[in-house]
């Protein structure tokens, strides 16, 4: 018997391991599994499944990554624990928050990305017997338990090519068995939890690959640092003469600094490593440290003077808040750093309890923004219903649809709580968004009317063809919001805001009926058309040839005609069959056996396209 004050023998550990990628891959299968599903809806409902399994794959890297280094007991208790956090933290952001909205990503990287510093927190700290192990060991274990992940994937993904191949290769005399078996989610997961627990064991019983892993990581990380430093040295000089208006003009200065002082940070501690201790440090890196800490928190500075700008000017989002935690962290970053240039001792030294310290600041904020205590969805409705409520924002231009779909349950209970508001308007577009099914364009425009300062005024759209003439007054008057096609462009529902230049419009006459139709590009290159019919104003949608690009400069040149099209349609029946043309590539070859070098001259007078050898 191990007793349980150790950890796991190397062989316990593998039987561990593969027991949990086994047992864990079924489970997961039966959830996600539509029969599975069926069978288990009456305990579970269809979220609670979903985030169930999403908590045991969390679980299972957590079980692997410590089954050979955390004593037995530690092990136990952490695992339990973590889970319950996980359950509660999954739970939040699939049913309360509501994840189905482009900030689902940002959420499933925050989540993994706390349980990667957390373990390897817990895991040191159990290894050392202490609260907090040395800042040496944390930076072993936190490097090493990154390179196994990433060799433990790419293992996993080259074991599946290989699988997939060799399902090829049977189906090309007949047998499927393979493929189909691959495509059993009941095969599948155990299979994958498998192979992902053989390498992960595999990197732990080969700690020199690990170590070389790390090493050329962070050579090649380290002198990258002399050059990011440059550029952000040359940039803040060049701010100085330019002043901040052409940073704030880009509309994306916050994404850009910030992703500047992540870069900043990882290769700080690439290029510090464990100070001096191990290795000497080259005193071009010794520079480009210092440097770097000081622009770190100039960058992080103007990052959250940017976003303070954009939250004072139209309030807080999802997105933004998102951007808030990294600007809060980026700071704790900044500030750190810098002290740790001017403080005195050997080279940086404050840099390794300053580590330890804002790997469980950033914990702590991660835990926050994944619950109820800083939710994003929860912060972000919380301020734009004080801006609709206290006049800030007009009920007509509020984003409804931000509350009805994007917030979870958080934006229905404000929808609920607007519903009672005093003021008329608000109660009456709050109702409309809790009672209708809204289209995108209903989410946006709530009661389907925009303000007049909103809305645009078509007969300044530029016509370029035929020149200089205007757009039938029906279609200027035209209400494009009350169109339920998504298709129709934005800069016919309301005034664009930060495109370079506005829709073109053009008339051709496309169907043959003497009326010309209306042709709009947008400045994406998207492409509509608008016909008359029964005094109305219809959509027809445009295709373009995806291996073909389409020039607006040409639209806005007038470069525009009419000409027949490659086939006709063919009536069968009372149906229309449409048929479309399928470019290829011209320097595609069909021809899978061409002739040998050394073959006679003589060649066929087919052309090798026109008859392609059979697979």
């Amino acid at each position: 018997m191990i007793p349980v004050s150790h950890p796991l023998s190397e062989r316990a550990a593998l039987f561990v391991r593969l027991w949990v990628g086994l047992i864990i891959g079924l489970i997961v299968a039966f959830l996600v599994d539509d029969k599975g599903l069926k069978i288990s809806e009456s305990v579970l409902s269809a979220d609670w499944q979903d985030v169930l399994a999403q908590c045991l794959v969390l679980v299972a890297f957590i079980i692997c990554a410590g089954a050979s280094v955390m004593r037995r007991v530690s092990l136990a208790i952490w695992t339990a624990l973590s889970a319950a956090l996980l359950l509660l933290i999954l739970w939040h952001i699939r049913i309360y928050s509501g994840d189905r909205n482009s900030s689902e990503l940002q959420f499933i990287l925050i989540v993994l990305a706390l349980v990667f510093i957390a373990n390897e927190l817990v895991s040191s700290a159990d290894q050392a017997r202490k609260p907090f192990a040395p800042y040496e060991l944390y930076f072993d274990e936190a490097w090493k338990r990154g390179a196994q992940l990433i060799l433990a994937i790419g293992f996993t993904l080259l074991f599946w090519g290989i699988l997939w191949m060799g399902a090829a290769l049977l189906g090309f005399i007949g047998f499927n068995w393979l493929e189909e078996l691959l495509k059993n989610v009941f095969f599948a997961f155990p299979v994958t939890g498998l192979a992902f627990a053989s390498a992960v064991h595999l990197g732990d019983i080969q700690p020199k690959l690990l170590v070389n892993v790390r090493g050329l990581a962070l050579g090649v990380l380290a002198w990258l640092l002399p050059v990011i430093t440059l550029i952000g040295t040359i940039f803040g000089i060049s701010l100085a003469f330019s002043g901040l208006q052409p940073l704030w003009d880009t509309k994306a200065a916050t994404v850009t600094l910030l992703g500047a002082c992540i870069g900043f940070v990882l290769l700080i501690n690439a290029a510090f490593q464990q100070d001096e201790t191990d290795h000497k440090v080259h005193v071009v890196l010794k520079w480009s440290v210092k440097l770097a800490a000081l622009l770190l928190l100039v960058f992080a500075m103007l990052a959250a003077w940017s976003l303070g700008l954009r939250i004072n000017q139209y309030g807080l989002t999802i997105d933004r808040t998102f951007a808030g935690m990294v600007v809060v962290i980026a700071l704790a970053y900044g500030i750190g750093y810098s002290t740790a240039v001017f403080w005195r001792g050997p080279w940086m030294e404050l840099l390794k309890p300053l580590n330890i310290g804002l790997a469980v600041f950033k914990c702590i904020v991660f835990i926050a923004i994944l619950t109820p205590l800083a939710a994003p969805a929860r912060l972000s409705v919380d301020n734009q219903v004080k801006r609709l409520t206290s006049g800030v924002t007009k009920p007509d231009t509020f984003d409804w649809g931000f509350l009805r779909y994007d917030t979870g349950t958080y934006g229905t209970k404000a929808i609920d709580q607007l519903i009672q508001s005093p003021n008329a308007t608000i109660a009456k577009m709050a109702a409309h968004a809790k009672a209708e099914k809204m289209d995108v364009r209903h989410a946006l425009f709530g009661d389907n009317d925009l303000s007049q300062a909103q809305r645009p005024d078509l007969s300044k759209l530029e016509v370029v063809l035929p020149k200089g003439a205007a757009l039938p007054a029906s279609f200027v008057a035209e209400n494009f919001n009350k169109e339920v096609e998504d298709f129709v462009p934005d800069c016919l529902v309301r005034k664009p805001k930060d495109d370079p230049w506005t829709c073109k419009a053009a008339m051709l006459d496309l169907d043959g009926d003497a009326q010309p139709e209306v042709l709009i590009m947008t400045p994406s290159g998207d492409v509509t058309a608008f016909k008359q019919w029964r005094n109305k104003w219809v959509l027809i949608r445009g295709n373009v040839d995806p291996s073909q690009k389409l020039a607006t400069e040409s639209f806005k040149k007038a470069d525009i005609r009419v000409v027949n099209p490659l086939f006709k349609d063919v009536m069968i029946g009372e149906t229309r069959v449409q048929f479309l043309a399928k470019h290829r590539s011209p320097d595609i070859i069909l021809d899978a056996n061409p002739p040998p070098p050394t073959a006679p001259k003589a060649q066929s007078k087919k052309p090798a396209a026109q008859a392609p050898s059979k697979p």
